[in-house]
């Protein structure tokens, strides 16, 4: 397990008001966990405008050469823009990018129009390896550090979650639904209070994401979960049954923004209390013993 655990919100959908940090459409998550001494840091996720996220990466203080992986929660561009040029500042060979096998897909929406939304293809396979990364691909749970590792794909359990997205592929040269198989999330694990779950955009369901989390880590308290729920257009069913799912983990604190929703956000609020904070850019997390 880690000894301590601190997350910092490099790129999210809103900013505090005073000061020089910038947001946009996307997310970026800098983990750094301890354990004997020694620091691991790590990002989940890398927003979509490299530049901005260069920008305030500097203003909070994290050197690109400090990283040690590269978690990418699923394709979408908001999540994947500008990874090869994020690998190629940190100024070093085979740095792990760890994702599922089907990152690379072609992936779309027809509504209102049709959109490419997977990755664009100046972060295709061969310009991430061009930058120094090394692709580690695995459908599986792939262990990162002792004490942080990856979530895999995701079992689609509820009823409620995981079904039609509105996103399609392409199969044997036809278009097909997408459904967002490729999502995941990294498990941290800290000594003397348990786990944190960190999520990109949660498509394949919050609470089939931590029912996952907890089977992977049985007996093991849930503390924390930082990340987007997806919910941005559920219905109030949808909100009321993840609300429901939320309180079978007891969780300590819950921070969610970017794809989550406003009406989701003031549900938390107001079901959890001063254990809901929602995320902006800037805000830090410290777990520890």
């Amino acid at each position: 397990m880690l000894d301590s655990l601190e997350i910092v919100v490099l790129m999210e959908d809103s900013v505090p008001m005073d000061g020089a940090l910038v947001a946009e459409h996307g997310l970026s998550f800098f983990i750094r966990g301890t354990r004997d001494g020694r620091e691991i840091c790590g990002l989940l996720d890398v927003g979509q405008t490299p530049e901005l996220l260069a920008h305030n990466m500097r203003e909070l203080g994290v050197d690109p050469a400090c990283l040690e992986f590269v978690v990418l929660s699923h394709c979408h561009y908001d999540h994947t823009g500008g990874v090869a040029s994020l690998v190629r500042s940190v100024g070093r060979r085979e740095l792990p990018v760890v994702a599922n096998p089907d990152l690379f897909r072609p992936h779309f929406r027809s509504a209102p129009v049709v959109s490419a939304l997977g990755v664009r293809p100046d972060d295709r396979r061969e310009a991430i390896e061009a930058a120094g990364g090394r692709l580690l691909l695995s459908r599986e749970p792939f262990p990162l550090t002792d004490g942080l590792a990856t979530t895999g794909e995701i079992p689609r359990v509820t009823d409620f979650e995981g079904g039609p997205t509105g996103f399609f592929t392409l199969r044997d040269g036809s278009p097909a639904p997408d459904q967002m198989m490729d999502d995941m999330g990294v498990i941290a694990r800290v000594k003397g209070r348990g786990v944190v779950f960190l999520s990109g955009c949660s498509h394949s369901g919050i609470i089939n994401m931590l029912r996952h989390v907890r089977a992977l880590c049985p007996g093991e308290r849930m503390v924390g979960l930082v990340g987007g729920l997806h919910l941005v257009n559920a219905g109030r069913e949808a909100m009321d049954r993840t609300i429901e799912g939320l309180r079978e983990f007891d969780l300590e604190w819950i921070s969610t923004g970017h794809c989550t929703g406003f009406p989701m956000q003031a549900r938390l609020l107001e079901e959890f209390g001063d254990r809901f904070v929602p995320l902006s850019v800037g805000r830090r997390f410290f777990v520890g013993a």
